[in-house]
C-alpha cells in the first residue's frame, strides 16, 4: 500500500496544525481516514522509493 505524508488543520477553533504519515491504498482513502479524525484542509504528498518502505513501519495512521 502507498504511503502519504499529510499536513492538516485540526477541526477545532485553535488552528492546530498536525503532520504525519498515513498508509492508504489511494488518496481518496487517505482523505477519508483523515476526515474521520476530524482534520480539514489536508495536503497529501505520496512517498515513493526505498524511504517509503522504512517510513511505512512508523506510520502514524494505518
Amino acid at each position: 500500500m502507498p504511503l502519504f505524508e499529510y499536513t492538516a488543520i485540526a477541526d477545532n477553533n485553535e488552528g492546530h496544525t498536525e503532520t504525519g504519515r498515513i498508509v492508504a491504498k489511494d488518496k481518496l482513502e487517505a482523505f477519508d481516514k483523515l476526515r474521520r479524525r476530524e482534520l480539514r484542509l489536508v495536503r497529501l504528498k505520496k512517498i515513493e522509493g526505498i524511504s517509503a518502505i522504512f517510513k511505512k513501519l512508523s506510520a502514524d495512521i494505518k
